[in-house]
């Protein structure tokens, strides 16, 4: 009996927040929009520009930020090329942590992303923006170990980074098709 009670509660606890959600003008981000597409067919038509560094060369890390993109931005497939995403990166480490003998303890890596998306159709560049990411790791006695620690913290960063420029390029997609979008 308690066993069909709680299914009756949660049964009409899902349906209420349905009905809400749908009264409310809830739409998915990703899913198809009642004004045709979705943001996950949008965010398929950027090409990712090669990532170079200040000096415009291409580095690894460039190379990993664009793995990253790449599976935020075209889990389903690329599609026809319509924008054009440019970024530099920048990478910054501090050491924080100090022994007495003022060798470095933990380091701090700050990975800092500056994009901008260009339309192909018209030149115009439609979103420019910064995005960062910060975390830190310690060094130990092993050089290999300490090594392992930086590359697995960049990977991290780079990730993270991924997922921010995706969300605000679904964010700015979303309000391009909004009809009350500013």
């Amino acid at each position: 009996m308690k066993v069909f009670r709680k299914a009756a509660v949660l049964l009409s606890a899902f349906t209420g927040a349905a009905l809400f959600l749908s009264a409310c003008g809830f739409e998915p981000m990703y899913g198809a929009r009642a004004t045709g597409g979705s943001t996950a067919d949008d965010l398929a038509t950027i090409e990712v520009a090669p990532i170079r560094d200040r000096d415009g060369n291409p580095y690894r890390l460039g190379q990993m930020m664009s793995n990253a993109l790449g599976e935020r931005l075209y889990p389903s497939g690329i599609g026809a090329t319509r924008y054009r995403l440019e970024l530099l990166l920048d990478r910054e480490r501090e050491g924080f942590g100090f022994r007495p003998d003022e060798a470095v303890t933990r380091y701090g890596l700050r990975l800092t992303a500056r994009y901008r998306l260009i339309d192909l159709a018209s030149g115009a560049m439609v979103l420019e923006e910064t995005a960062r990411s910060y975390n830190s790791y310690d060094v130990v006695q092993s050089d290999f170990a300490t090594m392992t620690a930086e590359r697995d913290m960049e990977n991290r960063l780079t990730k993270d980074l991924s997922e921010r420029i995706s969300g605000r390029l679904s964010l700015y997609f979303r309000d391009q098709r909004t009809p009350d979008s500013k």
